[in-house]
């Protein structure tokens, strides 16, 4: 009974943080695309959104979500921040951590985008 317990505690938790790892992807930003319709907003797609992202227009990153920043690409789009390639592993293959221009002023953030 024990060993049955202690496997089932080992699935949930695997539940757990599988979901963990994809609860920011949404309709807003983070979901695959190939169209608008797809997103609450809009799609980004090409090589730099590898499968398409939904994300949502900005002018600065307080209007993202707190875990992303607004780059200059399609008049303002939101993107997941990031400090590492592991950090948008989430997203799926082809994406990686890469510095990009900020839609505010000249800076370049780190956000998650394909190669």
């Amino acid at each position: 009974m024990q060993l049955a317990i202690g496997s089932l505690v080992v699935v949930i938790g695997a539940i757990a943080a599988a979901c963990n790892n994809s609860s920011d992807v949404s309709r807003e930003l983070g979901a695959r695309c190939t169209q608008n319709t797809d997103c609450d907003d809009h799609c980004l797609s090409g090589s730099a959104w590898p499968a398409g992202l939904c994300t949502t227009t900005c002018d600065s990153d307080e209007d993202c979500p707190d875990i992303a920043h607004c780059i200059a690409e399609d008049g303002g789009s939101c993107a997941f921040g990031c400090g590492s390639d592991a950090d948008c592993a989430f997203l799926g293959s082809g994406y990686g951590c890469h510095a990009v221009a900020a839609e505010a002023g000249s800076a370049e953030v780190m956000v998650c985008r394909g190669e």
